[in-house]
């Protein structure tokens, strides 16, 4: 009996871990989602306000633009350190040919580094 619990224990331990993750994973998708909405319904308001009152409207800002150069940047340190960590890791536990498969991520992550300072010199060469 005691054998089966902590089988049972073994196996809830990884399911609930996943579940969580994706859980607190949605939450936070959702969360970022509604804090861009309110942020675009405030800047229309303010744009509004502006226009009912006659004042000269500032271009519209895009922090788009922005936030996709420094995801990028987020992206691409995450992924190059992951895969070179994982590298690591199956390495140690497994031969060399499967270890391989742990820079899949690393080489995502170089080209989302590439990516981010492509986008830096073409912004800072277009201004």
């Amino acid at each position: 009996m005691n054998d089966m619990n902590e089988e049972l224990v073994a196996l809830l331990i990884p399911i609930f871990g996943i579940v969580f993750g994706v859980g607190v994973a949605i939450v936070a998708i959702i969360a970022g989602h509604r804090e861009k909405l309110k942020r675009a319904e405030h800047r229309h308001r303010e744009r509004i306000t502006a226009l009912e009152k006659g004042i000269e409207l500032p271009p519209d800002p895009e922090p788009e633009s922005d936030g996709k150069r420094f995801g990028s940047l987020k992206s691409g340190l995450s992924g190059l350190f992951l895969g070179v960590v994982l590298y690591f890791a199956l390495r140690e536990v497994t031969d060399g040919q499967v270890a391989i498969f742990g820079l899949i991520p690393a080489a995502i992550g170089l080209a989302n580094l590439i990516s981010y300072f492509v986008e830096a010199r073409r912004n800072s060469l277009g201004r």
